[in-house]
């Protein structure tokens, strides 16, 4: 089971890499863009990238002239497949099974992310079509995570195993920026484009390693130990080629489910906002370089996927210890939501650019303990049927992958400290109203619907 883990974390850190890398190669692809101060418009003069190398300098002229509305467009693109995915992703998971569907979709996606450059030289339809289908097979994974560990996962180590899985989302994102910033100056085919050959290249490598290595039960595994398969089907009851009816009315009329939506979409809107915008904002308000901006926008996920394990082992510690689940859950996403809103909210008032960064750093990182509250409570209260419930609530958890972007780009047309100010008023509200109705909402039993013996 924990190879099964680290092969979902490093499934994982690939796929934000493939989500993520746009976010700081298209600071290279585009143009500058023309901004208005006092009612002039001022165009910038800077219309190339230069990078001092020794004696001589290597200049990237920028490929494409983009406007802020359609970067906002493309950037967004990914979010439209990814959300549309989220339901059937759940079903092909509890269908055929959440490893095999988790491996091919990762699979197609490195496949399509290779193509990126050539579908951005053909036209913008053709990358934002792209962009769009990529979002459909990555959407598969987060669901079929939670088929995946409904077969493998103890309940006593549900919070310590996915939590060690989804620590690839900020590893991932660690990964990806400084290194997208890094080949867009100095990488091969314009710089920008060896970005998303070698992310590609990276993630059909792991399909590989995972088409070899990863079963989808314990007892189709060749090499697992019977002591091991025994254990862990003994403690989650699987009953092998039972057909599941899935109760879609109890599911969607369950106020713990909407819990984990309105949680999921909280949790969302903050992680998209920064991880989309971040650049951007380290770049037209902080004033940071591209390449620099790519390791100072990775400094957040640094501690946040230190914080998600250590977070996953601190709450199956307090479970085991008698305390309720229900509490658990609910105190464990509003401390994570609570730190993060004020230290965002901060991050608009600082003078200094290295103390935004600071108050980022942390604001962000602090969220890498919110799955411990809300993404494992699904197995709490319906494993037979995580996957799809994954699927729905990830459906609104993925809206403010395009919805935000739109938004940060109508509220900064000036591209201001003070615009910005409102983006991060808008987190902190949005973080405090969803405390508030998960706290409300959150259960820690199973639910009625999702026994074997609904009587119970």
């Amino acid at each position: 089971r924990y190879i099964v883990a680290i092969m979902v974390f490093l499934g994982i850190c690939v796929q934000y890499a493939l989500r993520v890398n746009l976010s700081v190669a298209i600071g290279a692809m585009c143009n500058p863009h023309t901004v208005t101060e006092n009612g002039f418009t001022i165009k910038k003069v800077l219309v190339v990238y230069c990078v001092t190398v020794r004696r001589h300098q290597k200049v990237l002229p920028a490929e494409f002239d983009w406007s802020s509305k359609l970067q906002g467009t493309i950037l967004g693109a990914f979010y439209y497949g990814y959300m549309t995915m989220q339901l059937p992703g759940g079903w092909l998971g509890q269908r055929f099974g959440g490893t095999r569907v988790f491996g091919i979709c990762l699979g197609i996606a490195s496949v399509l992310t290779m193509l990126t450059p050539l579908a951005a030289r053909t036209s913008v339809v053709a990358l934002i079509t792209l962009r769009v289908i990529e979002g459909l097979t990555l959407g598969a994974l987060f669901p079929c995570n939670h088929a995946i560990w409904s077969k493998w996962a103890p309940p006593s180590e549900r919070t310590r195993l996915f939590t060690i899985t989804v620590a690839g989302c900020p590893v991932g994102t660690i990964l990806s920026m400084p290194l997208s910033g890094l080949m867009s100056k100095y990488g091969f085919d314009g710089g920008w484009a060896s970005v998303f050959y070698c992310f590609g290249a990276v993630g059909l490598l792991w399909f590989f390693v995972w088409q070899l290595s990863i079963h989808a039960t314990p007892s189709e595994h060749p090499t697992i130990s019977e002591e091991e398969k025994v254990y862990i089907e003994t403690a989650i009851a699987d009953q092998p080629g039972v057909k599941l009816s899935i109760p879609w009315k109890s599911i969607l009329t369950s106020g713990p489910v909407w819990a984990i939506i309105i949680a999921n979409f909280t949790a969302d809107w903050g992680m998209y906002t920064i991880l989309i915008c971040l650049p951007k904002y380290f770049i037209e308000v902080l004033k940071f370089d591209l390449a620099k901006t790519g390791f100072l926008a990775a400094l957040p996920y640094v501690l946040k996927a230190f914080v998600g394990p250590t977070g996953g082992v601190i709450v199956d510690w307090l479970i085991k210890n008698k305390l309720s689940v229900k509490n658990t859950r609910r105190c464990v996403f509003t401390v994570g939501c609570t730190v993060a809103s004020i230290f965002v909210l901060a991050t608009g008032y600082a003078n200094q650019p290295y103390l935004a960064v600071g108050l980022l750093t942390i604001g962000v990182g602090i969220t890498g303990i919110n799955a411990a509250g809300y993404a494992v409570n699904i197995l709490d209260i319906a494993p037979k049927y995580a996957g799809v419930i994954m699927g729905v609530t990830n459906v609104f958890g993925a809206a403010p992958g395009f919805i935000s972007p739109q938004i940060v780009g109508i509220i900064t047309p000036n591209k201001t400290a003070k615009e910005w100010r409102v983006v991060f008023w808008i987190t902190f509200i949005v973080y405090i109203v969803g405390i508030v109705l998960f706290g409300l909402l959150v259960s820690g039993d199973k639910q009625k619907w999702a026994m074997d013996d609904p009587s119970g």
